[in-house]
């Protein structure tokens, strides 16, 4: 697709489907996270560190675009969730799929979030990047309401990547079993399906060779 985003559409015999967008992997998908969402983890920064900056949180996304604005181009270069969107909205209109979701993990996670809230398609984020704080700053804009209505985040414990910018309404603890001194352990999305599987259970389907060995 000319891009570094790389989804798949996965279709069921009920005339459902669910996109998967894969997570980073790679030193681009680094630098596209670092471009989307920096300036929302920044300000999260100066949030925690200066005292009653939490009264400033309800307009923190309009500070969050403006500043965003100033570097507007190099964004629009690493707006991926854009294919996404447009991927979503093309499978809507012309393949008539009777239920459709949206899934991804990390960056995959985030560009899910964005994708769903925005073509009102349901989301599940697997430790992806949030987007309350940089809903102004994507195209277009999201709302809080299509965010609260239409995403889902999980978030490992001690992963720091579901905790940039503000989650949604609608997101998921988990417990994180990788050692203390393993600092991206508990970003493994394995990792994470398996507590998943472990704590809700899989409905009678096998588990993941995965958790068990």
């Amino acid at each position: 697709y000319g891009t570094a985003v790389s989804y798949k559409m996965i279709t069921f015999s009920d005339n459902s489907g669910v996109l998967t967008i894969r997570g980073t992997q790679t030193m681009w998908d680094l630098v596209a996270d670092a471009q989307l969402w920096m300036t929302a983890a920044l300000f999260q920064g100066l949030r925690f560190l200066l005292p009653f900056s939490q009264l400033f949180t309800p307009i923190l996304h309009h500070t969050v675009w403006m500043v965003n604005q100033l570097e507007s181009e190099s964004i629009t270069k690493v707006a991926y969730y854009r294919e996404t969107q447009s991927f979503v909205r093309y499978l809507k209109e012309s393949k008539g799929f009777e239920r459709l979701e949206v899934t991804g993990h990390s960056l995959g996670g985030g560009l899910a979030i964005i994708t769903g809230a925005e073509s009102s398609t349901n989301a599940v984020a697997i430790s992806g990047v949030n987007a309350m704080l940089s809903r102004d700053s994507f195209y277009p804009p999201l709302t809080v309401d299509q965010l609260d209505t239409y995403t889902f985040n999980v978030v490992p414990d001690r992963d720091i990547f579901p905790r940039i910018d503000d989650l949604a309404r609608l997101y998921q603890n988990i417990n994180c079993t990788a050692a203390a001194n393993d600092i991206i352990g508990c970003h493994h999305v394995t990792r994470s399906v398996c507590e998943i599987q472990y704590t809700c259970g899989s409905r009678d389907k096998p588990i993941l060779c995965e958790c068990l060995l």
